[in-house]
């Protein structure tokens, strides 16, 4: 760490000085937030003129190994956007800051076109890349192959191109089954319906550069109306991204989802977390919808934590089906659902009061049930864990218990 520079964009913490001469003159540094490049364009009498880009891990790479000049860096900036600050020198002056886009830089705020970093490759990491560039992007290639498109790249603090493999496996995992549960018809069961399953499968069809970034796509083809059957899941995880970025939009979103897709989705912000990966996506529809998000990797841990309070979530559920035990003196039931899923679990206070007073159930019966459903994950584990509780029965033959 060379030392810290005070700017309006908050208190910067040199990483790497790449041209010195009477002080740092072109460096990285970073806030708590983002990385940038500073880049100083002159000398005033009062203050210093600089220009900060936000850069990723793999660019601030490609620089050292002089794969990209610094004039390219500033006049490709991420999202276009050049922050101009003059820092002052002495007293009396306050420092300003702003924005201007990369095509409205005056060529005389830039350094020349061979303005390489020499000399400055990491002796000890060197990061070269086997993925393949992204041959198309996400909305040409769901309108080519009437599929939905999900693109995910994930910019990562170590090895910018290469994934351990278990957290890749994991990181998919969480991807699909999050997608499962943002259909509205996996409600009460601990596994998918099949139903399920065979609309919201997605494939894995290549990993690109990104740093590392991986597509996928539905399995299933669009209709006529050019929507496949994932089409409304994929956008709901998208829009559920895209929420992200704001702590209090998540928390009024995470309150509107199915609670499962809460908890998978925790599971994969978890992922994600472990990597240090900052994380940016894109749906695309073969119908030409389209979304796109980017999260910084405060944004990811922030939304993580928001996920956090819901690690056990109750909501109730009304199942049809027949009843074959209830035990007192266990406190269970026992009812399967026509829905093709067995429920088991503990009485509530009123049955349990209930049958002490003489009630009995004519089992087996049929009946509609109100059961309350409590979602317990392990994150460490991955483990999850459904308890039931029996609320009200009321035989389907009449409108009494």
């Amino acid at each position: 760490m060379a030392g810290i520079i005070h700017t309006p964009l908050g208190s910067l913490n040199i990483i790497d000085v790449l041209v010195s001469f009477d002080g740092p003159r072109i460096f990285t540094c970073s806030n708590s937030v983002t990385k940038y490049l500073a880049f100083l364009v002159d000398e005033l009498e009062e203050s210093d003129h600089w220009l900060f880009v936000p850069v990723t891990n793999i660019r601030i790479q490609e620089i050292k190994n002089g794969l990209i000049s610094i004039r390219e860096a500033l006049l490709n900036a991420e999202g276009d956007i050049v922050f101009q600050a003059f820092l002052p020198l002495v007293g009396g002056y306050e420092a300003t800051i702003a924005t201007m886009k990369t095509s409205e830089i005056p060529p005389g705020f830039l350094p020349q076109e061979n303005s390489y970093i020499l000399g400055q490759k990491d002796s000890t990491i060197q990061y070269y890349s086997d993925l393949p560039q992204k041959k198309t992007n996400a909305v040409d290639e769901a309108r080519e192959s009437a599929r939905d498109v999900f693109d995910i790249a994930l910019d990562m603090s170590d090895d910018p191109y290469e994934m351990e493999s278990a957290l890749f496996g994991e990181t998919l995992i969480n991807i699909q089954y999050t997608v499962f549960s943002l259909d509205e018809r996996w409600s009460s069961s601990k596994k998918p319906p099949i139903s399920v399953v065979e609309d919201n499968i997605v494939n894995v069809s290549t990993l690109f550069q990104s740093s590392f970034g991986i597509r996928i796509k539905s399995k299933r083809s669009a209709d006529i109306f050019r929507v496949t059957p994932a089409s409304k899941a994929l956008r709901g995880f998208a829009e559920l991204l895209q929420d992200s970025s704001d702590t209090d939009r998540l928390q009024i979103k995470l309150k509107s989802i199915n609670p499962r897709a809460v908890l998978w989705y925790q599971k994969l912000l978890h992922t994600v977390k472990r990597t240090g990966s900052s994380l940016k996506a894109e749906w695309a529809a073969p119908n030409q919808d389209t979304l796109s998000v980017s999260l910084t990797k405060q944004q990811v841990d922030l939304a993580y934590e928001v996920t956090k309070q819901t690690e056990e979530t109750v909501y109730q559920v009304t199942v049809k089906g027949t009843l074959y035990a209830v035990n007192l003196k266990r406190n269970t039931f026992f009812i399967e659902g026509e829905d093709g899923n067995e429920y088991s679990g503990g009485l509530s206070e009123d049955i349990q009061h209930f049958v002490q007073k003489g009630h009995v159930f004519h089992i087996p019966m049929n009946v509609e049930a109100l059961i309350e459903v409590k979602v317990r994950m392990n994150l460490a584990t991955s483990a999850e864990n459904l308890v039931f509780t029996l609320l009200d029965v009321y035989s389907n033959d009449s409108d009494s218990k």
